[in-house]
């Protein structure tokens, strides 16, 4: 059998069931769900009603607490060491920076320096006094990279939107030209360091030129290609000196050869310069010819032919002429000679002199290196710092931004804090918690009666039916007893139906003479009591309905019978025969009422006389029902109940604790008295579905139609 539960033999060991009759019902470990939404259902009000007021807190909280809020902008960081040469930083080309070098410039945005040249270039009393808003933004002012990129987002949080935006635009523009003023700041104090260093070391190079000039000039050491003159005259003397002397041996060997020659016997034809002289040359070619014409005319005349004679004194002539143009050539090789070694010797001379004055030079070169020392240092440091001097003047306007702005702040549409939405569902959620916490516990801590299994379990008494609230089966809410009336056939009137046979078949024979009583007053048992006699009246079982509540009188007014209308105390006293025939008559319904008060009005009730009249009444009506007073504040109660055979306790809904039915039940000897169950009273039938669906009543909806 499926289900939450199944049948199992009675005698199955299990902790988990709960012995009925022969069978057993064995309680499922799923979760109930149903029962769950039918607590949520029965509890809603403390739910919604918490969630409400939650909502209404945040709410509360979110127009009255003080608001902050936050405006964003964005820039990114360069790297101008990393660019390329005459690129500009606005080029996307430009280089990606290190993760160090984004670091710290997000230390920088956060420094006391940004702060303060915010704080300057802000308008005067923006919000508050300069130092104020240097102290606010040195706390409410943070950078932080986007992820991996190299865009940082600068953030301020204000009590104003407008601030906010104002403020953090002006930490991106002062950001963003941070490293261009650095620059030209750092620049211009350098311009004027240098500036007034660069004076004071021109006059030193200056001085220490003129110095060392002025030791050249006294000491003859004057230059004009870096030596002294002494050097240069030696090194031109040496050279001059290798080249004399070079022709001086040259011209000795020359003159030497040609006398060895002409010593051999040579005629001076083989001597070198004779054969380089042209005159010579032209004249061995005359010579030539002349030989020529000498042979051809030996052979063809005889040696006396005029012809031939002259062309001899020709060639002797021309031959003489060699031979004085040769003795000419050895007597210039003679005075080239000569002439060399003259030049040789004049020039060593100088040589000589020049050499001695170069030591004297050399002397006075001591003083002259440290002097070139000082002018070189002097001049190399001036030099160095005009260098500089001119960078710095190149440097301006070529300054290079660390950063540029890629979005500024707009003015926020909505506050940072308090997030309304987020505190608004906060609260929400906060107080549907709380409410289903205090639902939990309201539960918990509820100690009213609400269904059957409440009175079998945990009273231990038997359930014998639900009354229900006329309102939740009677539209129109008329009185109980014009309900029961008028509507024979409604779930009003079947409840009290119901509720004579369950008090019927709780007893071993018929119950004529039936109490109800309550444990506390107001529990609805009065109403209960009438509708029960007038329903048994309606069923053909002729009924009396005694009032036996000395403090209320629930009956007697319910009957409009006052006290001075002789009643059931009468009755008892004999001031007022009891004519029961008269009383019966034709009628299916009789009431006595409780009458006037007297000091002797418990006795009367809890004496003999009352046992005896309903011994009396006992054959001329099928049903007899007593109003009980309440038993926790009524002692006769207690002794009232004994003279009933069948008593029921009426139990207002969800309104009487267990522990007070327990206690009332605990004041009735269970030898004396037959407390046949409890009736749960006033059951708003339009809510019972939000408990357990072992109660008839939780299925109200789906047999409704039977009453209509």
């Amino acid at each position: 059998m499926s289900g939450s539960r199944e049948l199992v033999a009675k005698h199955a060991e299990t902790p988990a069931i709960a012995n009925l009759g022969d069978q057993a019902i064995a309680v499922s470990d799923r979760l109930d769900l149903i029962g769950t939404v039918s607590f949520l259902r029965r509890r809603l009000g403390i739910i919604v009603g918490c969630a409400v007021l939650g909502l209404l807190v945040g709410a509360a909280f979110s127009f009255f607490s003080h608001k902050t809020w936050r405006a964003e902008a964005t820039v990114m960081v360069l790297d101008n060491a990393k660019q390329a040469p005459g690129s500009s930083p606005d080029e996307t080309t430009a280089a990606v920076p290190e993760t160090q070098l984004v670091d710290t410039q997000t230390a920088i945005i956060e420094s006391q320096d940004m702060a303060a040249k915010v704080t300057q270039a802000l308008p005067a009393g923006i919000v508050m006094p300069s130092q104020a808003v240097y102290d606010i933004l040195m706390h409410h002012v943070s950078a932080k990279r986007n992820s991996q990129t190299y865009a940082l987002t600068i953030s301020y949080d204000a009590p104003s939107a407008r601030e906010a935006q104002m403020v953090v635009n002006e930490y991106a523009r002062q950001y963003a030209q941070w490293q261009v003023t650095a620059e030209q700041d750092r620049n211009l104090r350098l311009r004027k360091q240098v500036e007034g260093r660069l004076e004071k070391l021109r006059a030193q190079a200056q001085s220490d030129t003129e110095a060392l000039q002025q030791y050249r000039i006294a000491h003859n050491l004057l230059s004009t290609s870096g030596a002294s003159l002494a050097e240069q005259e030696i090194s031109a003397y040496n050279l001059e000196v290798s080249k004399a002397r070079a022709s001086a041996v040259e011209d000795r060997a020359r003159l030497d050869t040609a006398i060895e020659q002409l010593r051999k016997g040579s005629s001076g034809d083989d001597v070198g310069e004779a054969l380089d002289s042209p005159v010579i040359a032209n004249l061995r070619t005359q010579e030539g010819q002349l030989a020529g014409q000498v042979a051809n005319l030996q052979s063809r005349y005889g040696p006396n032919h005029p012809a031939l004679i002259q062309s001899q004194n020709q060639l002797q002539e021309v031959r003489s002429r060699i031979q004085a143009e040769i003795g000419r050539v050895m007597s210039n090789l003679q005075a080239k000679r000569n002439v060399s070694q003259e030049r040789l010797s004049s020039l060593d001379a100088s040589l000589e002199g020049a050499r001695v004055k170069l030591a004297d030079n050399n002397a006075a070169m001591v003083g002259l290196s440290g002097l070139e020392r000082a002018a070189n240092a002097s001049q190399g440091i001036y030099d160095t710092y005009l260098s500089s001097y001119k960078q710095l003047l190149a440097a301006e306007g070529s300054e290079r931004p660390m950063a540029r702005i890629l979005s500024l702040a707009s003015e926020p549409k909505k506050p940072l804090s308090p997030n309304i939405p987020l505190v608004i569902a906060l609260a929400a959620v906060i107080g549907l918690g709380v409410g289903v916490v205090g639902a939990y516990i309201t539960d918990a801590l509820f100690l009213g009666v609400t269904t059957a299994h409440d009175v079998e379990h945990n009273l231990a008494e038997n359930y014998l039916a639900s009354i229900p609230l006329l309102s939740s089966v009677h539209a129109e809410r008329p009185p109980a007893l014009s309900a029961v009336q008028d509507s024979p056939r409604s779930a009003f009137t079947e409840a009290f139906r119901v509720l004579g046979t369950a008090i019927d078949q709780s007893t071993t024979g018929r119950a004529q003479v039936i109490a109800l009583t309550s444990a506390l007053p107001g529990e609805g048992k009065t109403m209960t009591s009438c509708c029960l006699a007038h329903v048994l009246a309606e069923g053909g079982a002729r009924t009396l309905l005694i009032d036996c509540d000395m403090r209320r009188r629930g009956i007697s007014r319910q009957f409009n019978v006052g006290p001075d209308h002789p009643g059931l105390i009468e009755i008892l006293d004999g001031s007022v025969p009891l004519n029961i025939d008269h009383l019966v008559q034709d009628r299916m319904l009789c009431v006595i009422p409780l009458g006037a008060n007297s000091a002797d009005s418990e006795r009367l009730l809890t004496g003999p006389l009352f046992p005896q009249l309903l011994e009396a009444m006992r054959g001329k009506f099928d049903r007899i029902i007593l109003d009980l007073p309440p038993i926790l504040p009524i002692a006769a109660t207690r002794t009232l109940a004994t003279r009933a055979d069948a008593v029921v306790l009426v139990a207002k809904w969800r309104d009487t604790s267990s522990f007070a039915i327990r206690t009332a039940r605990g004041r009735l000897p269970k030898n004396l008295v037959n407390v046949v169950g409890v009736a749960l009273n006033q059951v708003d039938l339009t809510k019972r579905a939000y408990f357990t669906r072992e109660d008839p009543a939780f299925y109200y909806n789906k047999y409704s139609e039977y009453y209509t």
